[in-house]
């Protein structure tokens, strides 16, 4: 059951229309209004580099000592969100984590079509880890992470850094993410909060591989033939989502594989929680478990 709060603040459901070009630009306009009116915190350092041609933002909260970092991919379907968007969110995690959070601007489909996103979220990482001694933060203990969309290109950047023989980040934070975007996993059918409709989540997976196979495991990382050599994983679902099954069938991949695999569901949550107004009891609680665990894994 959806949380009363939440449903409240959501109101009357609606089934979302077919994601086109045509619409696009309204539903971006849109995000853009949702994200300015959310409240964030202040946050000592607030800074914006050039990561290589890909925009990032650091937020660092105060301390003396080198911090973790937490390079953070946001959601939008892969068509969806930028830097000044999820701004809230990212003090949010930064605040309350006590980690500075690198946020990543990647590019968006469908001007810039898979593997671009994936290729920004490469370079940010390799990025944080050349720079991080400059930003005060620990080179040892740098993460990946993001939700929805961001954590599906979270995924997928394990799997590709594996495969290239590259080095794992230290941890991975998957929440609610899409890993098989045939979309076709049962909790589709049982689900039906957030008013994903079948014509949406076509579309934006259209829009986003571009013409590539969707069976890629670099875009469905759900079908990868293997999932061993991963980083640990914490893997949070919403109950109420449709893609519930997408990060709970990963969690198992993972579990199966051999990977370190914290995967839990939040009771009463939509998809996009993290979107929401952080003043809603139930969102600020899910912010404050994100934290403690992002706390537990970077302590070791």
């Amino acid at each position: 059951m959806l949380d009363p709060d939440i449903a409240a603040l959501m109101g009357e459901p609606a089934e979302m229309p077919a994601m086109t070009a045509e619409i696009l630009p309204m539903v971006r306009a849109s995000m853009a209004m949702m994200g300015q009116a959310l409240p964030g915190v202040e946050i000592e350092t607030v800074r914006d580099f050039d990561a290589n041609g890909v925009p990032v933002r650091l937020y660092r909260p105060e301390s003396d000592a080198p911090l973790p970092l937490l390079v953070f991919l946001h959601g939008g379907g892969w068509m969806l969100g930028d830097l000044e968007t999820h701004d809230a969110m990212h003090r949010h995690l930064a605040a309350r984590a006590g980690c500075a959070v690198l946020a990543v601007g990647y590019r968006l489909a469908p001007e810039y079509p898979f593997p671009a996103g994936l290729d920004d979220a490469a370079t940010a990482l390799a990025w944080a880890r050349r720079e991080a001694a400059g930003l005060r933060c620990d080179p040892t203990r740098i993460a990946l992470g993001g939700e929805s969309a961001g954590s599906n290109l979270t995924a997928a950047m394990t799997l590709r850094l594996r495969d290239e023989g590259g080095e794992q980040p230290l941890f991975q934070l998957l929440v609610h993410p899409a890993t098989d975007l045939r979309f076709c996993l049962p909790s589709f059918e049982t689900v039906k909060v957030g008013g994903f409709s079948r014509e949406y989540l076509d579309g934006g997976a259209a829009m986003y591989a571009g013409g590539a196979d969707l069976a890629d495991p670099l875009i469905s990382p759900l079908r990868a033939e293997r999932h061993d050599g991963l980083a640990p994983a914490i893997v949070l679902t919403a109950e109420e989502d449709p893609l519930r099954d997408d990060g709970e069938y990963y969690a198992r991949a993972l579990i199966a594989a051999g990977v370190e695999t914290l995967a839990c569901r939040l009771p009463g949550l939509p998809h996009g929680f993290m979107f929401l107004p952080a003043t809603v009891p139930a969102v600020s609680r899910s912010f404050d478990l994100i934290a403690r665990l992002v706390c537990r894994y970077f302590k070791g």
